[in-house]
């Protein structure tokens, strides 16, 4: 079972909308989600993975973050607004709705295993009964 360090929830209003912000940090890394809220623009979303290691097409490149305002310290970081756009928001705009930001949470700690278990082997056990 993955332990996770935190999961962090943000609420802002920039120039008259709204843009939420939820992240959480495991093992190698961490992801968030945001989404800007515009009447007048739609929304704009965002899924973004940080690695505290540099992997896959950064295997050989500069850290992106030095400081990384997500997981701390040096993160190569990789995303997607198409997929958070017209997979991720439809799912996350109705827990919002009913103020269910566990659910939201739930999701994206399966994105977390999803992602990262693709690049690290052993990153997910069985739970204890199927192994």
């Amino acid at each position: 079972m993955i332990e996770f360090r935190h999961h962090k929830y943000i609420w802002t209003r920039p120039f008259g909308g709204a843009r939420h912000h939820w992240e959480l940090v495991g093992p190698h890394g961490g992801i968030h989600f945001h989404v800007s809220v515009s009447k007048e623009y739609g929304d704009s979303c965002g899924l973004e993975y940080h690695h505290a290691e540099p992997v896959g097409p950064y295997k050989h490149t500069a850290p992106h973050h030095k400081d990384c305002p997500v997981i701390g310290g040096n993160c190569w970081h990789d995303g997607t607004s198409l997929y958070a756009s017209e997979t991720l928001w439809p799912l996350i705009s109705s827990f919002l709705r009913d103020g269910n930001h566990d659910a939201v949470f739930r999701l994206l700690e399966q994105e977390f295993i999803d992602h990262f278990s693709r690049l690290y082997s052993g990153l997910v056990s069985p739970p204890e009964d199927e192994a």
